[in-house]
């Protein structure tokens, strides 16, 4: 008989998406659907790859949810295998210490020793083995200690581990996809990166679970945890999208409008049919949108006013999904016959034109360069300021990258280029 086997990671129990309001945007309602699909899936085990609280001033908040999914599971059989990661490295721990010497909760590899535990069902016996965390920050990597030797050839092994793949720099225990296709295991499932992949389609895989439920635009497209099915020496997995709240990006040209109502008709229509062709929404309650108005238009400035009120606008689609919009960005362009003709002028016209032409062909001007310092500059000035700290946390709070500096640069000289224009008419 197969050993079917629920895993994710990435929860942060205790926080709630971004952008919406509503109880089944919070980790907690997700966690429930979880317990409760897997006890449907009638799974054997559930793997938690660590992250499953967000940090210890959450821990309050998730451990009367956490132990309930938990005590639930064990009621109806299902075994638990957990790792922590950096962010519940010291209070995971805590939250499962009720369960010492209860064989269907276990804590793998405390204190950073990689332990290898077994289960069987039916005559078929697998071997998980697991890294936690020691500290919040550990920079090498858990595979130089992975106890090979221990491993009983015999049987399949399942890898449960949190850090950072090919990212050598990493404080969060990084590690080489080669050392997870050297190491004598059948399946790794992984965790600390929300975005899911699969890294790896033979033996060993490679999967990276994801985040369940999306937390913010920065976790885009279907989450959810995967369910494996180990039946012998062969392991399948298939993806199961539980997110209550889904976020995209949608490019919407409004080339050829003319006035408010076309361009309010146009990002509706461009909504309302891009909900209705999106798959996998019978689980979403809320599918946030961050809009890109792309296109040529004479009228740059009024277009920017219309359609930044579309922030207020919410469609119910089908499904009963209600569609938000958390922000728009614009890309337009000025509506020019020739932008190299107005390029050789020499005027504040001429000098924008020739700016963005430079931009899209890939050259430097003079000019451009100065731009691109002042914009630095600016950049450098903002991370550094103090008001700013509390939110930036362990990361930049803006990339200084310079196709950054260009795009941004570009979507400025198309909109007083546009200005200049309607100006001169």
């Amino acid at each position: 008989m197969p050993i079917k086997i629920i895993a994710t990671a990435d929860l942060h129990l205790g926080k709630s998406s971004a952008d919406v309001s509503a109880e089944v945007t919070s980790t907690k309602f997700t966690w429930n659907v979880l317990v409760n699909r897997a006890i449907e899936e009638d799974v054997d085990i559930f793997a938690l790859c660590g992250d499953i609280i967000d940090r210890n001033n959450k821990y309050f908040e998730a451990i009367g949810p956490l132990q309930a999914g938990i005590d639930h599971l064990r009621e109806n059989g299902i075994t638990v295998f957990l790792v922590s990661g950096n962010h519940d490295f010291d209070v995971l721990p805590q939250v499962v210490r009720k369960y010492t010497g209860d064989e269907g909760v276990k804590l793998l590899g405390k204190n950073g020793v990689w332990e290898i535990a077994v289960y069987s069902k039916a005559g078929q016996t697998i071997q998980v083995a697991g890294w936690s965390f020691p500290s919040q920050y550990f920079n090498e990597s858990p595979l130089l200690n992975f106890p090979s030797t221990a491993i009983d050839p015999n049987f399949p092994v399942i890898g449960l581990l949190h850090g950072d793949i090919e990212d050598k720099t990493s404080r969060y225990a990084p590690f080489k996809l080669n050392e997870l296709l050297r190491a004598p295991v059948d399946l790794w499932v992984l965790g600390h990166i929300h975005k899911p992949g699969n890294y790896s389609a033979g033996k060993p895989m490679v999967w990276y679970t994801g985040s369940p439920h999306a937390l913010s635009a920065k976790e885009p497209g279907l989450h959810g945890p995967i369910l494996f099915t180990i039946d012998g020496n062969n392991v399948a997995g298939e993806r199961l999208f539980l997110s209550p709240v889904r976020y995209e990006t949608l490019e919407i040209d409004v080339t050829g409008t003319e006035d408010e109502a076309q361009v309010r008709d146009r990002i509706r229509d461009s909504l309302e049919k891009d909900a209705t062709v999106r798959e996998e929404l019978d689980n979403v309650s809320f599918l946030v949108y961050q809009l890109k108005i792309v296109g040529e238009h004479a009228k740059i400035r009024e277009v920017e006013y219309w359609a930044s009120r579309v922030t207020d606008l919410e469609i119910h689609a089908d499904r009963n999904v209600l569609v938000k919009i958390r922000k728009v960005d614009f890309f337009l362009r000025p509506l020019l016959d020739d932008l190299k003709e107005l390029s050789g002028q020499a005027s504040p016209a001429g000098i924008l034109a020739g700016t963005i032409l430079a931009i899209n062909e890939g050259r430097n001007t003079d000019f451009l360069d100065k731009l691109l310092l002042q914009w630095r500059q600016r950049m450098a000035a903002l991370n550094d300021a103090g008001v700013y700290l509390p939110l930036a946390g362990e990361e930049r709070l803006v990339d200084q990258q310079e196709n950054n500096g260009k795009a941004y640069l570009e979507r400025e000289c198309n909109r007083l280029l546009g200005e200049l224009r309607n100006q001169l008419r």
